[in-house]
């Protein structure tokens, strides 16, 4: 049977509204405090993710502003991964507390870490592997739309890898497949027959959350401009970013169970619906 991409989002617009006041509680101290937290520590993080803030500003000043977030986005980034392991556990059946799932959520951080790095060492080499070829050809040809492909195709094997993996947390969490080779292989394996629909869902939620997220940080930054900077004006900035931050990861990890849910035949009657 075809993936169907009506159900997988009509099934996961459900799992989010049933379960949607436990999963607003762990994506609130998860996802929506650290990045409130992140906008008030970090310096000039304002005027980082809002270019109207200083539009003369060089790459020089960029990287200046640059270096203290990458020195926070580790720990932020494991923070928000527990986040999203445990709302793919509570989601995923067995009906676990939210205690349950945010332990289990922590227990499987190594499993997801290592399958981070696994999935950027297999882009890294694939992209090498597809890109060399045209980089050869373009030298040797002087075509420079060759050259120009090789971006193209760079983000093309990015998409792919990122689409063929995309069940890979749903497997590690629900499955209870520590080994993230394995837990790879299964998302592999799942989303193989249904690979070009699965990348097409996906890609159209992606375009669709650009847009919505150009528009938004438009509007917040005339907003966080006429409060006048300071605190007040990164507060807007963080809270704002912090509330689409958990939006989207109730709706990215309830779309990950129902795909997951769909493509590994899993009865719905086994899948969590609602919990007291």
């Amino acid at each position: 049977m075809p993936f169907d991409m009506n159900a997988a989002w009509s099934r996961a617009m459900v799992l989010a509204r049933e379960n949607f006041s436990l999963l607003a509680v762990i994506a609130g101290l998860f996802l929506l405090l650290p990045t409130v937290a992140i906008y008030l520590v970090v310096p000039g993080m304002d005027q980082l993710f809002d270019p109207n803030a200083n539009p003369d500003m060089t790459p020089e000043q960029m990287f200046e502003l640059l270096a203290p977030v990458l020195a926070w986005s580790l720990p932020v980034m494991l923070i928000q991964f527990v986040g999203y392991n445990a709302m793919v556990a509570l989601m995923g059946g067995g009906r676990p507390t939210v205690g349950e799932a945010l332990g289990k959520g922590a227990k499987s951080m190594p499993s997801i870490i290592a399958a981070f790095f696994i999935f950027m060492i297999a882009y890294m080499l694939a992209s090498i592997v597809v890109v060399i070829p045209f980089t050869m050809l373009a030298a040797a040809t002087g075509a420079t739309v060759l050259g120009a492909i090789a971006p193209i195709m760079i983000v093309a094997v990015a998409v792919f890898l990122m689409t063929r993996l995309s069940m890979t947390m749903p497997a590690v969490m629900i499955e209870n497949m520590l080994n993230p080779l394995a837990a790879m292989k299964r998302s592999w394996d799942l989303t193989g027959p249904h690979q070009w629909r699965v990348m097409g869902f996906w890609a159209m939620l992606v375009i669709a959350y650009v847009v919505i997220s150009l528009l938004i940080t438009g509007v917040l930054g005339v907003v966080a401009a006429l409060a006048g900077g300071g605190v007040a004006s990164k507060l807007i900035l963080g809270l704002t970013n912090g509330m689409m931050g958990v939006i989207v990861g109730i709706g990215q990890c309830a779309l990950a169970v129902s795909i997951y849910n769909q493509l590994a035949g899993t009865d719905e009657a086994e899948a969590t619906s609602t919990f007291e």
